[in-house]
């Protein structure tokens, strides 16, 4: 008999008759409606972009129409994989089995599906964005601003450790638990906030002030501590945190306090082992981009240009779209 037999059998014997297990299959959705949505918006909104730069560089007065093959045409090779793939892995985190069990009846799987929205799904989805996107549509001052601000490496350092230390309070916990609303504003406050902190970590935002190669190792090295304090105070907790759970983890067969620790040592692990290997790739194209004489921390025309704009003052050299 395996072990997810044996899990199966103890929460069959722990549930009260009529009960509905923990590992029943429904179907969520509004989960798969959103993911839908966005998987369908996604060659819509790189064709929107692709025309507005078209027009703008070539100086193009009117409405043209921009075919989306036109647009997915001047994607690098894997882009769409890695954003679908991010959000494959977005909509395994809310939806059957591990979005209800993280609901409802374990803490490991609560901070497991947050970990795997804000290191995985996050930073694959923005990676498929090619960065004549973002330099679209992150143009307008304004949100050029703002962004500037937040994507300085104190400020979404402070954004993303928010965030993070805010999904582990038992009082927010308890909300999301009890509330469908409050559940999906955090989640999209703490996606939000692991976008702000993988912008700044990647360089997605045009300019010439981004962090360096190594200003940007250092920066994943800072964020993947940040866990390590949260997660010890959950290891060594010699009671349970989470009401909510207390009564759930023992359906699928944990004890309250042990599903604590697994959840502590798994949001620890799992931060270091995704941050320090976005790190080593990162110093890895450098190094190779340095073997072939390249320089890994060119500039291109997208951050010449919005200099250029944060001065006021018009790029206007010619550049092909």
């Amino acid at each position: 008999m395996t072990q997810v037999q044996i899990k199966h059998q103890v929460a069959a014997r722990m549930m009260a008759p009529g009960e509905i297990s923990p590992f029943s299959f429904h179907v969520h959705p509004v989960v798969t409606a959103g993911a839908l949505v966005v998987a369908a918006l996604y060659p819509v909104l790189l064709a929107g972009a692709w025309g507005h730069r078209s027009r703008r560089l070539s100086g193009a007065t009117g409405r043209q129409h921009y075919p989306v093959g036109q647009a997915i045409s001047h994607l690098r090779r894997g882009r769409a994989a890695l954003f679908y793939g991010g959000l494959l892995f977005a909509y395994l985190a809310m939806a059957w089995p591990l979005g209800d069990i993280a609901r409802h009846y374990s803490v490991l799987a609560y901070l497991g599906s947050n970990s795997l929205l804000v290191l995985v799904s996050t930073p694959l989805m923005l990676a498929g964005l090619p960065r004549w996107f973002f330099a679209e549509v992150t143009r307008r001052p304004l949100v050029d601003k703002v962004l500037k601000v937040l994507t300085s490496p104190i400020p979404a350092t402070l954004v993303f450790s928010a965030a993070g230390i805010a999904s582990m309070l038992p009082p927010v916990v308890g909300a999301e638990s009890k509330s469908d609303a409050a559940w999906a504003a955090f989640h999209l406050v703490l996606v939000g906030a692991a976008a702000v902190m993988w912008v700044t970590a990647l360089g997605l935002l045009p300019g010439l002030h981004r962090l360096s190669t190594y200003g940007r190792v250092g920066f994943l090295f800072v964020q993947s501590l940040l866990p390590t304090f949260p997660g010890i105070a959950l290891i060594f907790a010699k009671h349970s945190f989470y009401a909510p759970y207390r009564a759930g983890s023992a359906a699928i067969g944990l004890n309250p306090l042990t599903d604590q620790q697994l959840a502590g040592a798994a949001i620890k692990g799992l931060s270091i082992l995704v941050l320090w290997t976005v790190a080593a790739i990162i110093l890895a194209r450098a190094s190779k981009d340095e073997e072939e004489g390249r320089d890994p921390e060119s500039l291109t025309w997208d951050d010449v240009e919005r200099e250029f704009e944060r001065h006021g003052r018009p790029a206007t050299v010619e550049r092909d779209a």
